[in-house]
């Protein structure tokens, strides 16, 4: 199956990572929830267009990833996390995270309602080991398979890369 070509590529991913060092130039101060949130600033069609791409894919990854180094560089105190979350296979729904302090990051990541479950996988036995990350110092992953009840018993994986 041949796929088509993305145009302009080298362009938008300069344009993603210009966006992200424009808007981020300082660590957040305003947190809902006790965190603070970001998505990834692309459109889904773009990300519909390269979703058989793992080279395009992996860029995105390591732009999120250099973007949190920035934000861990900035943050003024060390209980604050700086998540990366994954969104595979399509990366719609990645985004940065700021959280307040680990207790916070832990009750992000307790999802058991009526109608949305994460259940925790290990790294080892899935996807995310087809990406080559880039070593960023005291990473922790944390995988899950997200369960949408009212979405037709959809599911996908989300990873959480906290520094």
């Amino acid at each position: 199956m041949r796929h088509r070509k993305v145009r302009g590529l080298k362009r938008k991913l300069s344009r993603l990572q210009r966006n992200f060092q424009e808007n981020h130039h300082d660590f957040p101060t305003e947190f809902h929830n006790d965190y603070w949130y970001a998505k990834i600033p692309v459109g889904q069609n773009f990300l519909l267009d390269i979703q058989h791409s793992a080279r395009i894919k992996q860029s995105l990854i390591h732009i999120l990833l250099d973007e949190a180094k920035q934000l861990v560089e900035l943050r003024v105190d060390e209980r604050m996390r700086v998540v990366v979350l994954l969104d595979l296979p399509t990366l719609w729904n990645s985004e940065l995270l700021v959280f307040q302090d680990e207790e916070v990051l832990h009750l992000f990541m307790r999802r058991d309602s009526s109608h949305q479950k994460w259940i925790p996988i290990p790294h080892e036995k899935t996807s995310l080991n087809k990406w080559v990350i880039r070593s960023v110092r005291d990473i922790r992953v944390y995988g899950f398979k997200e369960w949408l009840f009212e979405e037709e018993d959809e599911s996908r994986e989300l990873w959480m890369l906290v520094q």
